[in-house]
């Protein structure tokens, strides 16, 4: 049965030519009236006992063979019924059916009172065509359900349980993508299985097509390392951890929290306004995250919807592009200098109405560079969000951008546990903006998120700014005494840089960095390659660690680039500390 845009519908039956069905088309002049009058249009084909379904439906085979298999009054009529109605997509606009003693009693779109749904497939006769005429005769119109009700007031209209088939109403563009969902998970025939319709055919690998396209694409977070490094009993020189374990008070801390483990955090009150005084911020400038690596995803979805953009100088890194496109946000890299750095005419240049967010590591991970004052105040005049990563500011020698905060309210910066303060995992980041700004990104962050022992760690570590400030100067001292080594070993050019890492160019070796690392690792080391960061060289970052590890990661490259071993250990300059 055709009407409104028949022509479409033809067109699309006749491509569908391997379906080996006969078909016959009716044309429906007067389809603006009720679809009684369309089963009138073809009333010539109802002589016998049929199938009558909605075009705009979607249901498995199954739901058909249990309507046939069904035992109905004579001359009568049944309804494939659903009487599982929590499942329904749109309970609103379903179709309603009052049932008693397996016969319809009443069927609307507005019933208050009603036992099932209606699905859309009729097993009809010559009997509905009939009441159907009358009404139409009558009315000048008639419903389907008009006939329905005629039936059932003379107990022959039956409703058949259809169990747990599948099924769905596709009238509605909601309704139509979940119609193309229930496809792609149980495929064609909605995972007909013949007399059982349970739901025992779900594919697992076909959940996956529910999520949007930028969530398939993305990839996770590629976490081997750490376990390659605890199997091998490798020195850890590739996340830009802190070779130094938590400190006594850090630990009693720690252990104090944790007897008050069954409650909910809340202390994040206490330790922000600590980083307020600390900063010299007013009340309502911090907010707390996982890690500032969730800090960077809350900013994300708080500005960037799909198709829009953030800007990124790289290389830089990796998870300010890997959370932009889970969000389906659209990363816009723009290549450093071959001096490593941040080019902001081409920055500036790359900003569209599209852009939302820009993010600027500053000591930059993993060239180590920073950004001047002067450069970031041309960045932070757009008036964008501008995120400022200081993972790495206690490193440096510049100080903070803590100041632009000021000046600039659209300025964000980012901090973290994880580094200086050597709490990687213990997993806590802050982010320093303007308390409106606090509070806008508070609306996406789940409540809850940082535990309590967290919080209290947090604490206690900037109670203790002795063992912070020892560490600090040993770690930055063991970076200078790093890179003077690696760069007398043939081949290695090891970048200046401001981090807890030094970057070395590798192109020289004449073998790749994700070879080097390998060699490394069978020398007991493992260093990072950092091909995922868009370096436009061949880079590898090491970590700085403990004099000895430091001492280790040097040999092991002498030892793989064949330069004689040093005969006696690296030292130094920094004093020994009971930090370490």
């Amino acid at each position: 049965m055709v009407g409104h845009c028949g022509h479409l519908i033809r067109a699309a039956v006749a491509d569908e030519a391997e379906l080996g069905l006969e078909v016959s088309f009716v044309e429906n002049t007067d389809y603006l009236k009720k679809n009684g009058v369309s089963v009138l249009a073809a009333a010539g084909f109802i002589d016998r006992e049929c199938v009558l379904t909605m075009s705009d439906h979607l249901y498995s085979p199954e739901l058909v063979r249990r309507l046939l298999a069904a035992d109905i009054p004579a001359d009568g009529a049944a309804l494939a019924v659903d009487y599982d109605i929590p499942r329904c997509f749109d309970l609103d606009d379903a179709t309603k059916v009052g049932v008693e003693r397996g016969l319809i009693v009443r069927i609307s779109k507005e019933l208050d009172a009603y036992d099932a749904l209606d699905t859309g497939v009729f097993r009809i006769g010559p009997s509905l065509v009939a009441e159907l005429s009358r009404v139409a005769e009558q009315n000048g119109d008639a419903s389907l359900s008009d006939g329905v009700q005629a039936l059932s007031r003379r107990g022959v209209f039956a409703a058949v349980d259809v169990g747990e088939v599948r099924w769905i109403d596709v009238d509605t563009q909601p309704a139509l993508e979940r119609a193309e969902a229930m496809l792609r998970v149980f495929g064609d025939d909605l995972g007909d299985e013949p007399g059982s319709g349970s739901d025992s055919r779900i594919d697992p690998e076909a959940i996956e097509t529910f999520a949007p396209s930028w969530v398939r694409a993305a990839k996770p977070y590629d976490e081997q390392h750490f376990a390659v490094a605890e199997r091998k009993g490798a020195a850890r020189m590739m996340s830009n951890e802190s070779p130094f374990p938590p400190s006594a008070r850090v630990l009693a801390a720690i252990m104090d929290a944790a007897s008050r483990g069954n409650h909910y955090p809340g202390g994040s009150k206490g330790l922000s306004d600590k980083i307020s005084r600390r900063e010299g911020l007013p009340t309502g400038s911090v907010l707390f995250g996982a890690g500032s690596t969730e800090l960077i995803d809350v900013v994300i979805r708080t500005f960037v919807g799909p198709g829009e953009e953030v800007l990124l100088s790289v290389p830089t890194f990796s998870m300010y592009e890997a959370r932009t496109r889970v969000t389906g946000g659209i990363p816009v890299l723009v290549p450093m200098t071959d001096t490593h750095d941040h080019d902001l005419s081409g920055l500036i240049r790359a900003v569209n109405e599209r852009t939302k967010v820009i993010f600027l590591c500053t000591p930059n991970n993993p060239t180590g560079n920073r950004m001047s004052r002067e450069d970031l105040r041309r960045m932070l005049r757009l008036g964008l969000p501008t995120v400022i990563d200081e993972a790495y500011f206690d490193f440096e020698n510049d100080g903070s951008s803590i100041g632009l905060l000021a000046e600039f309210p659209n300025a964000i910066v980012l901090r973290t546990f994880s580094k200086a303060f050597g709490l990687a995992g213990m997993r806590l980041g802050y982010a320093l903006a303007h308390p409106v700004v606090v509070r806008l990104l508070s609306r996406v962050k789940v409540p809850w998120n940082v535990p309590g022992v967290v919080l209290a760690a947090a604490a206690a570590a900037l109670d203790d700014m002795a063992e912070f400030e020892a560490r600090r100067e040993q770690l930055s001292a063991g970076r200078v005494e790093l890179f003077n080594a690696l760069t007398i070993v043939p081949g290695l050019a090891p970048v200046p840089g401001e981090g807890n890492f030094v970057l070395i160019d590798v192109s020289r070796t004449g073998q790749s960095a994700e070879r080097l690392v390998e060699q490394l690792l069978e020398q007991g080391v493992l260093i990072r390659s950092l091909t995922v960061h868009h370096a436009a060289r061949s880079y590898v970052r090491v970590t700085v660690g403990t004099r000895e590890q430091n001492h280790r990661c040097v040999r092991a490259f002498e030892r793989v680039l064949g330069r004689p071993l040093r005969r006696e250990p690296m030292t130094l300059s920094a004093a020994p500390s009971d930090a370490e």
